[in-house]
C-alpha cells in the first residue's frame, strides 16, 4: 500500500503541489480551538518545507526571504502565530499495526526558533511534534492541495473545506453526509459561535463555499438535512470543473485579490430534484438518531 511520504517525494518538484496526510487534512481541534486563517496557511507552508523528512525527528529550516516571498509576515506576527502552532491541541484519528482505531493528540509543531531578521539569510527553524510525526510517518492516504490556492483563500472555513473535499476528491467520492456538531468540529467553528443554522450557512458555509467555486479546481454544493424544524447534518456534493472552468479559476489565483468578491458575488445555492429526493430518504435515515445539536431555523 502506498504511502504518504512516497506521494511527498513524487510531488516534491512542483512548487505548487503541497501533499498533506489524510489524517491532517480531516483532523480536528480539541473542543473550543482552532487555528486561525494565517496561522493554518503557515501550517501547510511548514509542510511543504519540511518535504520527505517531515516525519523525521529532526529540525527543519527555512529562510525568512524564501518565506516571506509569498507569505509576508512581521516577526511579531510570525512570534504569534507559531504560539497557535504550539497551543493548538490536534485530535488525530489513527489505525494501529493490529487495525485498532485510536484517537491521538498532541500540539503541531513542538519547537521553534528564529533569527534575528536583520542577520544574513536569517532562519526559521522547527520541529515537528511527534504525534503528528507519527500521523505522517504511518499515513497511507492523503490530498494535494494547491500553495497557490491555500495562500489565496480569505475565510479559515475555506481552507477547511477545501483540504477535506481535495481528500476526497482523491478517494473518488462525489459526497458526503456530516452531522451538524461534527461538521462544525471540522470546520473549527468555535463553541458558542454561530449556534443557529441561519447564522451557521450565511456567515461560515455559504461564504466559504462561494469561494471554493471560485478558486478550486473542483465544484461543491451542500444541502441542509432536516428533522422536524432542526437541522441535524450537512451533505456536501461535489465534481472536477471542466477544462474552462478550471482555467477560470487558475486565472483568479493569478489575478490580484482586489475585486475577487465582487466577482464571485451572484453565485446562489441549489438543489436539484434528484438531491431534494436523496435530502428526504437521509432525514428519514437520521430520524432515527438521537439530536446531537440545538441548532434550530
Amino acid at each position: 500500500m502506498a504511502k504518504t511520504l512516497e506521494a511527498i517525494k513524487a510531488y516534491a518538484a512542483n512548487p505548487d503541489a503541497i501533499v498533506a496526510a489524510g489524517e491532517m487534512a480531516d483532523v480536528r481541534f480539541k473542543t473550543g480551538e482552532t487555528l486561525s486563517l494565517r496561522a493554518a496557511k503557515l501550517f501547510h507552508l511548514l509542510i511543504q518545507a519540511a518535504g520527505v523528512s517531515v516525519a523525521d525527528a529532526k529540525q527543519h529550516r527555512m529562510s525568512f526571504a524564501f518565506l516571506n516571498e509569498t507569505f509576508h509576515v512581521s516577526i511579531d506576527e510570525l512570534e504569534n502565530l507559531a504560539d497557535e502552532l504550539h497551543s493548538a491541541v490536534l485530535k488525530l484519528r489513527l489505525t494501529d499495526q493490529n487495525g485498532r482505531v485510536y484517537t491521538k493528540s498532541g500540539p503541531i509543531i513542538s519547537d521553534l526558533e528564529r533569527e534575528d531578521s536583520s542577520l544574513p539569510q536569517a532562519e526559521l527553524r522547527f520541529e515537528f511534534s511527534p504525534s503528528l510525526r507519527r500521523a505522517i510517518q504511518d499515513s497511507t492516504h492523503w490530498a494535494i492541495i494547491s500553495r497557490k490556492a491555500v495562500l489565496a483563500f480569505e475565510s479559515k472555513y475555506t481552507l477547511r473545506i477545501y483540504a477535506a473535499l481535495s481528500l476526497r476528491t482523491g478517494l473518488r467520492k462525489t459526497s458526503e453526509t456530516f452531522l451538524l456538531d461534527d461538521f462544525r468540529e471540522m470546520l473549527g467553528v468555535p463553541t458558542g459561535s454561530y449556534p443557529r443554522w441561519n447564522n451557521f450557512r450565511q456567515f461560515v458555509l455559504a461564504p466559504a463555499i462561494a469561494e471554493l467555486n471560485q478558486l478550486a479546481g473542483f465544484i461543491v454544493g451542500y444541502t441542509p438535512l432536516q428533522h422536524g424544524k432542526r437541522i441535524v447534518g450537512v451533505k456536501l456534493t461535489w465534481g472536477v470543473k471542466d477544462g474552462a472552468a478550471r482555467v477560470e479559476a487558475l486565472k483568479e489565483l493569478a489575478s490580484s485579490k482586489v475585486g475577487r468578491k465582487a466577482r464571485r458575488l451572484g453565485q446562489v445555492e441549489y438543489v436539484s430534484q434528484a438531491e431534494h429526493m436523496e435530502r428526504q430518504e437521509l432525514a428519514l435515515a437520521l430520524s432515527k438518531l438521537p439530536f446531537l445539536t440545538d441548532d434550530t431555523l
